[in-house]
């Protein structure tokens, strides 16, 4: 007998590790769930912490020496696992998001599951005085490890049909939502379905008597699996989906691929490469990569050992026409070869819906194709229609959509055949071709906006505006030309009556105007001829546009000098003087605070410097001082010079003549004036 108990306390101390292990896994994984703060962790904490209560009141029963804490441990524990059924029926409906009810009535049900639990609890509870679920009896030859053992009376059967309503409710919740989803994505409903079908039926065969052991093992189970289902609540989306979504990605992309692996075999594909060449799909066929590209007859692949872009020209009837091929060399993290994949991009997918012109990324690789090719020049222009916001406004967006297509059909009927367009990400238009110079790229844009202006049947002032910029060598890039072309258009926009940017010059200019002696005939004299001075030194676009927004706006810094100063008809005194020199240095101010003015700051701050160095306001010397800013500095004073001001009379062409030559080599550029007198005797 002595033995016998000894084994008995061996068992009970057994009984205790195990569970309690089971009660701590749960309690770990309880903590780390709710640690992750969405409203999905709090259910599955609630399930956790309640699947450790269970196993913690499920131990208390075994090895009680008293009746009372039978009874009362007991009922606890059916209490407790009311409770992990009703969290785990509140478990599935978020776990599934089930639309058994609409988010608005689902607190009333959730409330309506609470109070058969708290009714079950409660007579439960009342069960350890009155025994009225279930009564107790000591047996001391019981095989099971709980010696109080229970009978169940007929109400206890109300409490197991709770128990397996919410279990059946739970699987119910788990299967219909894997019937609705495809069955890749089921995969995790149908583990949780899994999960509690099993344990209900150990639970079943348990209670029933079927299953001869000494303990309850489903208990055990509610806490082992926690781990599993936190794993395929929070992880399996990322982890135990990922290989499925990879391959549905590659499958569905749109873009035909190929993998080849180390031994350059093809390993994958995808339908729309199988499509493309039928013969990748004889899946019993061992086909090499080298074999592929003779299929294939990819001729712009010039080797299998770099990376490459190249086209790819479709000579069968299915799929595009003109293909974009990317050939990667597939690298360890030990820079050794693994394999090969081939991407093909279908070019005439890659367009604008609006103009059918290409898009901004096919826009640089046919671009950078022909830079490798080394066939200068190469010509990039920037254009954008002035006015189709107000089109929009008055006729609606067809009609400036209207606009814009007769724009993109303009630069395809007019500009060279190889020419590449494209439509880019902030709505301006691009083209890029090569061999063409800028006078005659100057010619073609202007013929272009002549028919644009021609075909505009909205009476409204509608333009096109435009930037060219040239590459002639590898030192400038496409993108940088590209930028550059855009910013000469930006700048022109500002001088174009038709543009809604003009709005900031025409303030400017008008205030200007009205602040010293300039007027509008003086400023309009001073672009003309300076772009035409800048046109015979063979200025880019891009500073042939900084010039004649310069011309208008050099000496905007004196709308911030005294009017008294800029107005006084006798001589400045030396304080006056001072302040007068100033307006270059608010001119350059002024100008640097705006995004469209900024090019030009500079310019506008050292359009005073003289040849000679006594210029203000930095002293510079020759060729230091900028090149547009000496450009004006010869202009503006030259116009200055032929034409009545309050303070003078105008001096003839002659006398203006020997005035520049005098001052050539001292306050001017001496081959400024040079080319500056050509240019006014017209004889460039």
């Amino acid at each position: 007998m002595s033995d016998q108990g000894d084994r008995e306390g061996e068992n009970v101390i057994g009984y205790y590790i195990w569970y309690g292990l089971a009660a701590v896994c749960a309690v770990v994984y309880a903590v780390q769930t709710y640690r992750q703060k969405s409203r999905l962790a709090v259910f599955a904490g609630n399930l956790f912490v309640t699947a450790a209560l269970v196993s913690i009141t499920y131990v208390a029963r075994i090895g009680v020496g008293s009746y009372f804490m039978a009874s009362l441990c007991t009922s606890i524990y059916f209490v407790c696992v009311d409770l992990l059924m009703l969290a785990a029926f509140q478990f599935s409906i978020e776990f599934t998001e089930s639309k058994i009810t609409t988010s608005k009535n689902k607190k009333y049900l959730y409330l309506f599951a609470d109070v058969l639990v708290l009714i079950d609890a409660f007579f439960l509870m009342a069960n350890i005085s009155n025994e009225i679920v279930m009564r107790y009896q000591y047996n001391l030859y019981s095989i099971y490890a709980v010696k109080y053992m229970y009978v169940a009376k007929p109400p206890f059967y109300l409490h197991m049909g709770l128990v397996y309503l919410l279990a059946a409710a739970v699987a119910y919740i788990l299967f219909k939502k894997m019937c609705s989803v495809p069955k890749v994505y089921g995969t995790r409903y149908r583990n949780m379905l899994i999960i509690i079908l099993v344990i209900s039926f150990v639970t079943y065969v348990y209670v029933s008597g079927n299953l001869m052991i000494s303990i309850d093992i489903s208990v055990l189970a509610y806490c082992f699996v926690c781990p599993f289902i936190y794993w395929n609540t929070f992880d399996y989306t990322s982890k135990g989906m990922l290989n499925s979504t990879r391959k549905m990605i590659l499958e569905y992309m749109g873009t035909p691929m190929i993998l080849f692996d180390y031994e350059g075999y093809v390993a994958d594909t995808n339908r729309d490469m199988r499509n493309l060449f039928p013969v990748l799909k004889n899946q019993e066929r061992k086909i090499s990569m080298l074999d592929f590209m003779q299929i294939a007859s990819f001729k712009g692949l010039q080797s299998t050992v770099t990376d490459q872009v190249f086209e790819w020209y479709n000579p069968n009837g299915d799929g595009a026409k003109v293909y974009q091929c990317n050939f990667t060399c597939l690298k360890d993290e030990k820079d050794r070869d693994i394999g090969h994949l081939l991407i093909m991009r279908n070019m005439e997918v890659e367009r604008d819906m609006l103009t059918q012109l290409y898009s901004k990324q096919i826009f640089f690789t046919r671009m950078d194709n022909i830079v490798n090719k080394g066939i200068y020049p190469i010509t990039i222009v920037v254009c954008n229609t002035n006015g189709i916001g107000l089109v929009n406004d008055v006729y609606g967006w067809v009609k400036g959509n209207e606009m814009l297509r007769l724009a993109a059909d303009l630069l395809r009927d007019n500009l060279p055949q190889d020419a590449v367009l494209a439509r880019l990400d902030d709505g301006d238009m691009a083209a890029g071709f090569t061999q063409v110079e800028q006078e005659y790229a100057i010619r073609l844009f202007e013929n272009i906006r002549e028919q644009y202006r021609q075909n505009n049947d909205t009476g409204m002032n509608t333009d096109l505006e435009y930037g060219i910029a040239i590459i002639r060598d590898n030192s400038k890039t496409v993108e940088e030309a590209l930028k550059e072309a855009a910013e000469s258009m930006r700048t022109k926009k500002l001088m174009n009556e038709t543009s809604r940017k003009s709005s900031l010059l025409d303030s400017l200019t008008q205030t200007l105007t009205e602040s010293d002696y300039e007027t509008e005939e003086h400023v309009e004299r001073t672009r003309e001829m300076a772009v035409r001075l800048g046109k015979a030194l063979n200025l880019s676009d891009v500073d042939l546009g900084k010039l004649a927004l310069l011309a208008v706006l050099h000496d905007i810094g004196k709308i911030a000098i005294p009017h008294a100063i800029l107005l006084k008809p006798g001589k400045l005194t030396e304080e006056e003087w001072e302040i007068m020199k100033s307006h270059t240095e608010k001119g350059y101010r002024i100008a640097s605070v705006s995004k469209e003015l900024q090019p030009i700051a500079e310019y506008i701050l050292h359009h005073h410097e003289r040849w000679d160095g006594n210029g203000y306001p930095d002293g510079l010397k020759g060729e230091e001082i900028p090149l547009l800013s000496r450009i004006i500095t010869v202009v503006d004073s030259h116009d200055v010079m032929v034409h009545d001001r309050p303070y003078h009379k105008a001096m003839s062409e002659e006398q203006a003549t020997e005035e520049l030559l005098r001052c050539s080599g001292s306050q001017f550029d001496p081959r400024l004036v040079t080319v500056f007198l050509k240019v006014i005797n017209n004889e460039v």
